[in-house]
């Protein structure tokens, strides 16, 4: 994966359930539920996942609104736990098929190894 545009600080704690997410244009702040911003936050290769994908020459242009961005990050969380997706979308009240939605474009445009096996590192 490219590292054109390397940011050191991809995200930020903001609140206890907001982030800030830079590198795409204005930082965007994005709501997440508390115990989805301490999983990012004690997990290195979740960083290095988003600054992947936030870097990415075709990725990059799916995550340009704060609820795609929201998606991924939900998504991310759901198969870092071994969750399927839909249960932890209905959790925090978005639909379904916006986290499958994310994981097609994560396959389509040739991440989806890369971030299973970021996420299989994580989990131990």
């Amino acid at each position: 994966m490219g590292r054109g545009n390397f940011i050191t600080r991809i995200f930020e704690v903001k609140s206890e359930e907001s982030i800030v997410v830079y590198g795409l244009g204005r930082p965007k702040e994005i709501r997440l539920p508390r115990e989805v911003i301490e999983w990012m936050v004690d997990s290195y290769p979740i960083t290095r996942i988003l600054e992947e994908a936030i870097n990415h020459y075709s990725f990059r242009r799916r995550l340009s609104h704060p609820g795609a961005i929201r998606s991924l990050i939900l998504l991310l969380y759901a198969r870092g736990r071994g969750e399927p997706p839909y249960k932890v979308a209905r959790r925090y009240g978005i639909a379904p098929e916006q986290l499958y939605r994310m994981e097609r474009g994560l396959k389509k445009d040739g991440m989806y190894e890369f971030v299973m096996n970021a996420l299989s590192l994580a989990s131990g």
